[in-house]
This record gives structure tokens, sequence and C-alpha cells, in this order.
């Protein structure tokens, strides 16, 4: 056994490397070595802006949700029977159609990027359901 230990007929090897293995060829380099500078690739800096692209586009979409939320929550409208108030009556129907709006442009985004809603379906749906209830109870 060179440096590995034996478990089972199975050679595990260690997690630290001893102090007399340091400088051997197994030593592995963290980082650049001194004096050599690292340039960022243009894939580096598309992956950037791709990720500040959809920070910025997300920001904006919670503004404008929130800004339109509260106008519609806030408005006095002409009172009727039902609603002797005139504000409008269910904040719950009113997160529901943003859900479904959203569903809605998702299916068409998906539709053209990728041509198909399921044909390109490698997760099943069902690994998404804990993310879209919690989605959905933390705006209720």
């Amino acid at each position: 056994m060179t440096n590995a230990t034996k478990k089972n007929d199975v050679e595990v090897e260690p997690l630290m490397v001893e102090q007399s293995l340091a400088n051997d060829e197994r030593d592995v380099p963290l980082g650049s070595p001194p004096g050599e500078r690292k340039v960022f690739g243009d894939e580096f800096m598309l992956q950037v802006m791709k990720f500040v692209g959809c920070f910025i586009g997300l920001q904006a979409s919670y503004l404008t949700w929130g800004y339109m939320q509260e106008l519609i929550m806030t408005t006095k409208f002409e009172p009727t029977p039902n609603v002797p108030s005139g504000l409008f009556p269910s904040a719950a129907f009113c997160v529901f159609s943003n859900r479904f709006l959203a569903v809605i442009v998702a299916m068409i985004s998906v539709r053209l990027r990728h041509g198909a809603f399921f044909a390109n379906n490698k997760a099943p749906l069902l690994a998404f359901t804990p993310c879209a209830i919690s989605n959905t109870m933390s705006s209720w």
C-alpha cells in the first residue's frame, strides 16, 4: 500500500496529504503560479453580462408587479352593491391573475426558444413542485 488505506478490499485515498508528500508529484497547486496574471476570457464576460441582464430584468419585473398590485389594491373604483367601499375586493385573485399570466408568458417563451413545451423535458415536473408551492404561498 503506497499512500492509500485498505478498507474492505477497496483502496481509499487519504483525505489529507502527509507533510513528507507535500512536494511530491501528487501535490495540487492552488491558484496561478506567482507572477502569472489570469485574464478572464470572452466566455466569462458573456456569462457575467447574462447574469447582470437577468438580475436587472428580475428587479424591474418585481418593481413593476409591486407597483401595479398596490395601484390596483388602493385605487377607488365605482362602488357596487357587492363592494360598497369601491376597493378591489380580492388580493388572492390579484395574485392568481399574476401567476396565471406568468405561466402564459413562460409557455410562450419556451415555445419560441425550444419549439415545443414538453419535447425537451429532462427534469420531472414534480421536481419543481416544492418551489412552485412555496412561491405561491409566500405571496398569498
